[in-house]
């Protein structure tokens, strides 16, 4: 073996590793935070047996984390703090995405979370064709007919429980 050779892995190997480390993080902290939402919203609490009725200070709970670690992280890497779009642009999505994950709580009362996890495959054929009818965009008809697939698979797995 040569001296002059290095000990560290390949670039390309490195890559594969953190790429494999993030998405196993990324996937176990979503299993882990749909488990925590099912057992919030679907157990009952305390001697009278109550369910989480507040769903929206679940949201409200869940933005100031995030948002508490998102500035953490902000301020630790010395990043600029101003914001690249306009406020507004940032309220429209902020709105919308408090909307959404109100209705994804309150959805937990009447199903699974994997059942939630499932029905929100079905949305792919609306959003194909609300992206040719607004946004001009083309799809060959192999996509329509995989988008097709993955919504009749979901819907018999949600149907036909085994």
């Amino acid at each position: 073996m040569d001296m002059a050779e290095p000990l560290s892995p390949p670039l390309k190997d490195n890559k594969l590793f953190k790429g494999v480390f993030a998405v196993g993080g990324i996937m176990s902290t979503l299993v882990i935070y749909g488990i925590l939402q099912e057992k919030i919203m679907r157990v009952p609490y305390g001697p009278n047996k109550d369910y989480f009725i507040y769903s929206l200070f679940l949201v409200f709970c869940n933005r100031i984390t995030t948002s508490a670690v998102s500035a953490g992280v902000l301020l630790a890497s010395k990043k600029a703090l101003d914001p690249v779009a306009p406020l507004h642009k940032y309220c429209i999505v902020s709105v919308s995405n408090i909307l959404t994950t109100t209705c994804q709580y309150e959805a937990l009362k009447y199903v699974s979370f994997p059942v939630q996890t499932l029905a929100k495959c079905a949305k792919m054929i609306p959003v194909m064709i609300w992206g040719t009818i607004i946004m001009q965009k083309k799809y060959k008809g192999q996509d329509y007919f995989v988008a097709f697939l993955v919504t009749l698979g979901c819907s018999l797995f949600i149907l036909y429980p085994v």
